[in-house]
């Protein structure tokens, strides 16, 4: 939906467009194409991850002869980095939905850091409002969850392998 305001904001910064670009990302459009997928995209980097977490492992000498402790860290070690993924996909879609719902925008002209602030049009405010709470919100709220999940796990797996530990 184009409008016929004129802005003073380069159209790669007006917060639609911020919009548009962020859902066509391959990174953070996950989220987008449904739980189903996002979860596999997630299963995905961990079991990718997991592999190098228990090579880097094995050059611990406390844990190295005991398979199971290698196993059981490489595990934990390795949801670090969907937790990191659901972290950058959580703060970028919340720095778009404080843009879109913001009634003014922070815009910078040239190269300089010379930040501007120009308030947006009624047309803008109302359709940039339908999206956040249409669009936007929706993925923050499946991303909030996947990431309370994925942390829960991450803690229960923790305490299992401290108590596990201090009772051999």
């Amino acid at each position: 939906m184009q409008s016929s305001i004129h802005s003073p904001v380069p159209k790669e910064q007006i917060p639609h467009e911020e919009f548009i670009q962020i859902s066509s990302s391959i990174f953070f459009s996950w989220p987008k194409k449904g739980s189903v997928i996002f979860f596999r995209n997630l299963i995905l980097s961990w079991s990718l991850s997991f592999p190098l977490f228990l090579i880097i492992c094995t050059g611990s000498y406390s844990i190295k002869g005991n398979i199971t402790k290698l196993i059981f860290v490489s595990f934990i070690s390795s949801i670090i980095i969907p937790l990191f993924i659901l972290l950058r996909q959580f703060l970028g879609w919340k720095y778009i939905y404080n843009r879109l719902v913001s009634h003014y925008i922070f815009y910078e002209e040239s190269d300089w850091h010379d930040g501007q602030v120009w308030e947006k049009p009624e047309l803008w405010k109302d359709r940039d409002s339908l999206i956040a709470s249409q669009e936007v919100s929706p993925i923050l709220s499946v991303v909030r969850n996947f990431a309370i999940y994925l942390l829960l796990v991450f803690l229960f797996s923790l305490a299992s392998f401290t108590y596990l530990s201090s009772t051999n």
